[in-house]
């Protein structure tokens, strides 16, 4: 009976030990993730912050390109889309490879067209803008975006992109930049984990001690920065998956529901005539008045289709991004990305208004502009933490003089 009464009295003694033990193992990944990674990090952290304003650093920029003057009736002036394409299509060469159209967010801004150029020295083509001023129909300049061949020789921003998404190393980079946002989503649980106030103190883990000593004002940075900007976390490095590693991404959200080719929306069979651009956004305007369209992917040679982006207000202040596909032979609406259609299409429209932060307007993208500057804020005072540990244990041997 004694015996027994000795298991008994053990068993907090030894959750406290197991405790204790699955903590270390927490922590050891926690740190060796964040040393590993943490300047990689706080790279693709500073140049996401940087992106979410692309457009409006790229305009400050190149204003000679970007911006238009625009008449008093504004957008009513517009010459027709189509010819406005046109006039992109007859600045660049022939067997140039169109891939898409952000479209004027202002009336006082140009139409900003994507090109693939074949470039003669290397085996990547190049990408190049076209600027199109909607209200002449006129070419205002074009410029080289990416540079296949010398990643030195893009633009300010286009060289931002190229560090954010692949660290400069073209094809492999993107892996590579994939498989650290995986890691850095199991070192934010591991951080979760080892913040996670097992007396249940909840106050005390939302605050910050004030006044302390800097070892402390330290560890409250580090844990806080983590915590409060959880959720913005987990949707920029889950969305993130999707743009780095689209396949592996597809396989796992096809696991729960079957996700449609986007190649499966071909327009024909092929006749004389074709639907142009204005026919196209006018049945679009038709059927989703509300929306506002953000970028166009002109038909590809053969039987492609348009497809046309478009921002919309869900509600709640939520905004969410559809894609249109419209036959380019007889402007049936081939298709409809919904990203409230509930189902796996539907939970890939997410992925861009998450990462990019549009998802909640201005609000949504000041959150990831934050987050992102929050992981070389987290690298640092993390670093911090542990050589002051190391300290403390008297593995730093003093300086000898």
């Amino acid at each position: 009976m004694t015996g027994i009464d000795l298991s008994l009295r053990s068993t907090p003694a030894r959750r406290r030990v197991a405790l204790q033990t699955s903590r270390k193992i927490w922590l050891k990944i926690h740190l060796w993730l964040g040393l590993a990674l943490g300047l990689f990090l706080s790279i693709i952290g500073i140049t996401g912050s940087a992106l979410v304003f692309f457009q409006e650093i790229d305009e400050a920029l190149n204003p000679e390109l970007r911006i238009v003057a625009s008449p008093p009736q504004g957008r009513a002036a517009w010459r027709p889309q189509e010819e406005i394409a046109a006039a992109a299509r007859a600045s660049i060469p022939a067997n140039s490879h169109l891939g898409w159209c952000y479209w004027p967010q202002s009336d006082d801004e140009a139409f900003l067209f994507y090109y693939q150029v074949e470039n003669g020295a290397s085996e990547r083509p190049d990408t190049r803008h076209v600027f199109v001023d909607p209200y002449a129909a006129k070419v205002t300049g074009t410029r080289l975006w990416y540079s296949s061949g010398d990643v030195f020789g893009s633009s300010v921003v286009g060289f931002l992109f190229k560090l954010h998404y692949q660290l400069l190393v073209p094809g492999l980079g993107d892996t590579v930049v994939g498989v650290m946002a995986v890691l850095a989503f199991i070192s934010t649980v591991t951080g979760v984990v080892l913040w996670w106030p097992r007396n249940g103190k909840w106050r005390n883990a939302f605050t910050m001690k004030w006044p302390a000593r800097p070892e402390r004002l330290n560890y409250d940075i580090h844990r806080l920065s983590g915590v409060f900007l959880l959720p913005v976390a987990l949707a920029v490095l889950l969305s993130g998956l999707y743009f780095n590693l689209p396949d592996q991404f597809r396989a796992v959200v096809e696991a729960f529901s079957q996700l449609t080719k986007v190649e499966k929306y071909r327009s024909g069979p092929e006749t004389p005539t074709h639907v142009s651009l204005d026919e196209a956004l006018a049945i679009v305007a038709r059927q989703f008045p509300e929306g506002r369209i953000y970028a166009v992917t002109m038909p590809k040679p053969g039987n492609g289709s348009y497809a046309v982006n478009q921002l919309f207000p869900i509600g709640w202040g939520l905004e969410g991004r559809r894609t249109i596909y419209i036959d380019q032979f007889r402007g049936d609406m081939l298709h409809v990305n919904d990203p409230l259609s509930g189902d796996g299409d539907g939970f890939m429209a997410w992925q861009w208004p998450l990462h990019s932060g549009y998802v909640l307007g201005w609000p949504g993208r000041i959150a990831v502009f934050v987050f992102g500057l929050s992981w070389p804020l987290v690298f640092v005072t993390g670093v911090i933490r542990w050589l002051q540990k190391r300290r403390a244990r008297g593995v730093v041997e003093p300086r000898r003089t």
